[in-house]
């Protein structure tokens, strides 16, 4: 388990502020990007995918996988080792997010090392504070708007499928 204790003095951020479109897959595209920022996560295919600004781009075989990849990213495995909330804003601020060096905070945070992700033992490299806020606007929201589509387009698959099998005589 992590320890999180904040401490007035020697905090530094390396957070910088970003315009994100108001769209769902462009807020998947900045978590998967964030993600990525703090662990060692230099997929150089993910590239795409984490250039949120560009969201407008992605064909529909690269959504579904930035929703595959999302979700196997899931914030459950990486609360209390490299994303800590911060409910009353000590840590983030004004912001809804923050983030910090790993050697900036080391005397603030106990954190782990290494975390175990897509079948491999990765560095952590920073660490974020986040209000509770930040989860549902670019996680938990678009990936339900998310998952509602790629349901309906199954469906609407399925249901073409069904039809071009079926021989009425």
């Amino acid at each position: 388990m992590a320890y999180l204790h904040y401490d007035t003095f020697g905090l530094s951020q390396s957070s910088h502020k970003v315009k994100i479109p108001e769209n769902n897959i462009a807020r998947l595209m900045y978590y998967l990007d964030i993600v990525c920022d703090l662990i060692e996560y230099d997929e150089r295919n993910l590239d795409r995918l984490r250039n949120y600004n560009n969201y407008n781009n992605l064909t529909d075989t690269e959504i579904r996988l930035l929703y595959i990849v999302c979700a196997a990213l899931e914030p459950d495995i990486l609360i209390g080792k490299v994303m800590f909330e911060d409910e009353d804003g000590a840590l983030c601020g004004t912001s809804i997010n923050r983030i910090y060096e790993l050697s900036q905070v080391r005397n603030q945070l106990l954190v782990v090392n290494s975390i175990f992700i897509a079948g491999r033992n990765r560095s952590v490299k920073k660490v974020m504070a986040y209000r509770p806020e930040w989860l549902r606007i670019y996680y938990i929201r678009p990936m339900a708007a998310l998952t509602v589509i790629l349901e309906q387009e199954r469906r609407r698959e399925a249901i073409t499928n069904l039809i071009d099998t079926c021989t009425i005589s």
